[in-house]
């Protein structure tokens, strides 16, 4: 068995994930993980195949000719094995989630952060959402992390409050289930 990630980009439209879907599944491929989203009328979604060796090759040629058909821009990527694999992340899950008024930069202000501290960030959602009570749209992120074990989480910790005191954001910090 091999394993592909694939992306589709495209306009929404209903049926569009089941029209993906069961083309993969005639395939031959097995679908392991995936996240998707509409945001605002356009779809993404990134999704981590399996499937016999013998058909990752015809479904990797295919699949853009397939995407087009559908309205999406398909692209595949098989992952390799053995020592070029990519290897996991090793540390500590933490989920961080931040509130405050929307301005511009508070994602790159926090991931700079992070970045320093070299955690990685498994998983970032990040959305704007009406708030009527502040007159200003609030703007909410929520990250899964993986902190490095030699990572002092105290100094970690007054890094983000540093930023988010200058940014005026509330944060939690808090471990995660692995």
């Amino acid at each position: 068995m091999s394993q592909l990630i694939v992306s589709a980009l495209g306009p929404d439209r209903p049926g569009i994930v089941g029209e993906l879907t069961s083309h993969l599944h005639e395939a031959g491929a097995n679908l392991l993980d995936t996240r998707m989203v509409n945001l605002r009328g356009e779809f993404a979604m990134m999704m981590l195949l399996e499937a016999p060796t013998a058909a990752v090759e015809k479904i990797a040629s295919e699949l853009p000719q397939f995407g087009r058909r559908i309205g999406l821009t398909l692209t595949v990527a098989e992952q390799g094995g053995g020592d070029s694999a990519p290897h996991a992340t090793q540390g500590l899950p933490y989920r961080l989630k931040t509130y405050s008024l929307d301005q511009p930069g508070i994602v790159a202000r926090l991931t700079g952060v992070l970045r320093g501290y070299r955690v990685n960030i498994e998983e970032l959602t990040a959305r704007q959402e009406s708030a009527a009570f502040a007159g200003n749209p609030l703007f909410l992120t929520e990250m899964r992390l993986t902190v490095p074990a030699d990572v002092s989480l105290r100094e970690l910790r007054a890094d983000i409050e540093k930023v988010c005191s200058q940014i005026n954001c509330d944060w939690d910090l808090d471990p995660a289930e692995g």
